[in-house]
């Protein structure tokens, strides 16, 4: 039976409320799903401010955190409203809204004094019942209850959008974390590898914001002005979490705007423009020394398919395929995929096999001891 479902994510670089509307039926390697509609909006300058002072250790508050659970989940329900306005969508034909919520802060692995964890605001019974719709949310406890990372979890759907019996594909998304997923010809679940490579957008968009004042750098055009900076790249390509064999997860806790800004101050006396076309470079050869660490040695990548922000940067994209080094390279656009709504397609396809009692992490890309449900369901009344 077809669901129409509404998708909402908001990924680690803040850049914007993603909302997609998709009718889905069958489950696993069955599904079939149509993207109907789909839309960006930008977060509320004050509410960005303040997720930005959240996620900050010297900055947040027990009483911010408090507040902001039910401030995100007011600003989903009001694009979520609007966007249904829009497209002239009743909402009492959506079955359920498939959140993501707001990552504010990760613990990967257990840390003295602090369990392995994850926090996303954006509370779904808020949620529910400021739209009058059902919301299925908080999907990366469950793998984590089982020894996971929580991440990458959008490994399950890439198997179900893009496995192929006759190449193997990385799936490569560029949001403000990189991560990848790579499958294997006509491999099975258990042999896919996912991790995330390191920093994607978020470490250039933050330089872009001290330096230029813009959220990230268009098209890639100041990167490509700009010369490398050898030891900065050195610097940064020197951090233990690029030795890490997978399974592995990262965030901001590692690459955010603390780590930037101490990087920034200390090359403050090169070109603006070198920094951030140095920066390009870690994202672009992080990504590649990754397939050779930790890919290579099992699998022979065919094809590797870009999606995400940094999939728009052209000098970004320019050096992948430079690093790659005759490997081809596609934008999930090229497929018929958009590379801005990707995420939020995956995670209506995860929510979609949490409704039908599927597991839909992927152990060995997670680390966690077994499979696992994912996500949260809460149930409103439904007005007639």
């Amino acid at each position: 039976m077809k669901k129409k479902i509404i998708s909402i994510m908001s990924g680690t670089s803040l850049d914007g409320i993603d909302i997609l509307l998709g009718e889905i039926e069958g489950a696993g390697l069955k599904t079939k799903v149509e993207v109907i509609f789909s839309k960006t909006y930008m977060f509320e300058k004050r509410l960005k401010e303040r997720i930005q002072i959240a996620i900050s250790n010297e900055t947040s508050t027990s009483k911010l955190l408090c507040s902001l659970n039910f401030e995100i989940a007011k600003a989903f329900s009001e694009c979520i409203l609007n966007f249904c306005e829009i497209y002239k969508i009743n909402h009492k034909e959506i079955d359920y809204i498939v959140s993501h919520g707001q990552t504010i802060y990760h613990i990967p692995f257990p840390e003295k004094d602090y369990m392995a964890s994850t926090l996303q605001l954006g509370d779904g019974s808020v949620l529910a019942n400021l739209t009058g719709i059902p919301v299925i949310s908080n999907f990366r406890t469950a793998d984590m209850a089982l020894g996971g990372q929580g991440a990458p979890l959008v490994t399950y759907p890439h198997y179900i959008l893009f496995s192929d019996n006759k190449k193997t594909k990385a799936i490569q998304n560029i949001g403000g974390i990189s991560n990848v997923t790579v499958l294997p010809k006509a491999g099975k679940i258990n042999d896919v590898i996912a991790f995330d490579n390191g920093p994607g957008n978020m470490m250039m968009n933050r330089a872009m914001k001290k330096l230029f004042n813009k959220e990230y750098d268009k098209d890639g055009l100041i990167s490509e002005t700009g010369a490398l900076i050898i030891p900065m790249f050195e610097e940064i390509l020197d951090n233990e979490y690029f030795c890490k064999k997978p399974p592995k997860t990262t965030g901001r806790e590692l690459f955010g705007d603390q780590y930037t800004d101490k990087l920034l101050e200390k090359y403050s006396d090169f070109k603006d423009t070198d920094i951030i076309t140095t920066l390009t470079h870690v994202t672009a050869f992080s990504i590649v020394k990754s397939y050779h660490d930790f890919v290579s040695k099992k699998y022979q990548i065919d094809e590797v398919i870009l999606t995400g922000g940094g999939s728009k940067n052209n000098a970004l994209v320019k050096l992948i395929k430079f690093y790659l080094k005759g490997i081809k390279v596609l934008l999930a656009d090229d497929l018929g995929y958009s590379s801005d709504y990707l995420e939020a397609l995956c995670f209506l396809i995860i929510g979609n096999e949490t409704l039908n009692n599927n597991p839909s992490n992927v152990p060995n890309a997670t680390g966690a001891k077994d499979f696992a449900i994912l996500g949260q369901i809460t149930p409103v009344l439904r007005k007639r």
